[in-house]
C-alpha cells in the first residue's frame, strides 16, 4: 500500500515582516523557525513550507535544520495579488505583474500557487487565478473562517491541483490546513502538485487560536523589547531603532494587551467584520 503524506503549503515565521490594519502596525508572526519544525515534526508532517511575505530567509533558516522537511516558500505580493512560490532556489521580487511573478517561480523549477484568492481582507488573485499559469489553488486556507472565501476557490478551482494550506501564523496553528499526496518526499510533493493528485483537508482556525496569537504576539515583542530574544528578524530590527523611551512606552502596552480581554474583544470584533467581507465577495462574485 503506497504511503500517503501529509503537506502544508502555507505557514509563516518572525521573519515574515509586519501586518497593518488601519493605523496599527504589528509582527505578521513570532514564530521562530524551530517551533515550526519541532511542531510539524511533533504532526508527523512530510512537507512544511514555509512562506513569509517577500523573504525566504525563515525557509532557509529552517532548512538548516531540517532539510528532508522543510520546503522553501515565499508569499510574494504582486502588483494583482499574493502568490505563493513554492520549491524556489531564490527569492523573487516583489511588485511585479502576477505573470511575471509567476514566470520567475517557474524559472527556478518552483511550483506557483494562488493563495485564498478570493478572501475578503487579503490582497488576491480573485478569477484570474484561472487565466493566469498556476500549478495549484488554495482551495482551503484555514484562517479564513469566514465560510466563503473558500468555498469560492473551490467553486472557481479548474483545472488545478486543489490544495490545503494553515497559513499559519502562530505555530499551534500549523497543520489547521494541509495537502494529502501520494509518497512522503518532498519531490513525492512537488510531483502530486504539478500532476493535480493532490487532497486539501483541515479545519478552520478556532477564535481561540486568534485570541492566543493575538496575546503572543504582544507577550513575544515584550519580550524583544527587553532583549530576551536576540534573533535577527524584522521584529528586532524595528525595535532596535526605537529610541529608549519609547521602547518603555511599547513594553507596557504589549504587557498591559497580552494579560487584558482585549485580545478576545479585538478576535471577536475582527471575526464579525471578517465576516462581513466575505460575504460580500461572495455576493459580488454570484450576483455579478
Amino acid at each position: 500500500m503506497q504511503e500517503i503524506g501529509v503537506g502544508d503549503i502555507h505557514t509563516h515565521t518572525m521573519y515574515s515582516g509586519f501586518t497593518k490594519y488601519k493605523f496599527l502596525s504589528f509582527p505578521d508572526s513570532v514564530t521562530t523557525p524551530r517551533t515550526s519544525i519541532r511542531v510539524a515534526e511533533k504532526m508527523g508532517l512530510g512537507a512544511l513550507c514555509i512562506t513569509d511575505h517577500n523573504t525566504i530567509k525563515g525557509a532557509l533558516v529552517a532548512q538548516k535544520l531540517n532539510k528532508d522537511m522543510v520546503v522553501i516558500g515565499e508569499e510574494i505580493s504582486s502588483n494583482e495579488g499574493e502568490i505563493l512560490g513554492l520549491f524556489l532556489q531564490e527569492k523573487v521580487d516583489p511588485g511585479l505583474s502576477a505573470e511575471e511573478t509567476i514566470e520567475q517561480i517557474h524559472s527556478q523549477d518552483g511550483i506557483a500557487v494562488a493563495p485564498h484568492p478570493y478572501s475578503g481582507h487579503c490582497f488576491c488573485v480573485g478569477n484570474k487565478m484561472n487565466i493566469l499559469k498556476f500549478d495549484g489553488i488554495e482551495v482551503f486556507n484555514s484562517l479564513h473562517r469566514d465560510g466563503y472565501s473558500n468555498a469560492l476557490a473551490l467553486e472557481n478551482c479548474n483545472g488545478h491541483a486543489k490544495l490545503g494550506g494553515s497559513d499559519a501564523h502562530a505555530s499551534f496553528m500549523i497543520g489547521n490546513g494541509y495537502t494529502l499526496f501520494n509518497g512522503s518526499s518532498q519531490e513525492d510533493f512537488r510531483i502530486a502538485i504539478k500532476n493535480r493528485q493532490t487532497i486539501h483537508g483541515g479545519k478552520v482556525a478556532s477564535l481561540k487560536d486568534f485570541v492566543n496569537y493575538s496575546a503572543r504576539v504582544a507577550y513575544e515583542s515584550s519580550k524583544t523589547i527587553m532583549k530576551f530574544n536576540d534573533i535577527d528578524c524584522p521584529m528586532s530590527s524595528r525595535i532596535s531603532r526605537v529610541r529608549n523611551s519609547r521602547k518603555i512606552s511599547y513594553l507596557l502596552f504589549s504587557l498591559a494587551y497580552a494579560f487584558s480581554p482585549l485580545p478576545v474583544v479585538c478576535t471577536l470584533l475582527g471575526d464579525r467584520v471578517l465576516q462581513h467581507k466575505g460575504r460580500r465577495v461572495w455576493k459580488e462574485q454570484h450576483d455579478g
